[in-house]
């Protein structure tokens, strides 16, 4: 079920911004992108985060109602990035690839760009993704 303030803000077209302020932080991140080979183009993985981000600031309970959101207005895939709704599959990959290895790049940019040198623990909570 999709929440009355997820509905409010996609036909308002209205981006929050505080939601805006992290989406212009992710699109100058540099995150490594997988290089195109054969088949399908590869979709942005700063379009992906930015998916990801939506799914938690929403309170979206799973990637099967993210992806009935994006699919369902298309202002939500505009502000993301995309033309097209990726399927469930790819964003499943794409979770994985943050957990083990994107958060780490995401998270090291984030400690340079806040000059926060050589810390001694950095703890990282994406339990929500």
């Amino acid at each position: 079920m999709i929440s009355n303030v997820v509905i409010k803000h996609a036909l308002s077209s209205e981006i929050d911004p505080l939601l805006q302020a992290l989406f212009q932080y992710i699109d100058q991140l540099s995150l490594p992108e997988t290089p195109y080979v054969t088949g399908r183009s590869p979709i942005s993985k700063k379009s992906l985060l930015k998916c990801f981000f939506l799914k938690t600031y929403f309170s979206i309970d799973s990637l099967r109602q993210l992806v009935n959101t994006l699919d369902r207005f298309g202002y939500f895939r505009r502000i993301c990035g995309l033309h097209e709704v990726p399927h469930l599959s790819t964003f499943s990959r794409a979770r994985k690839w943050f957990r083990e290895q994107g958060f780490s790049v995401f998270n090291a940019q984030l400690l340079k760009d806040l000059g926060v040198r050589c810390p001694k623990v950095v703890i990282i909570d994406s339990t929500a993704l």
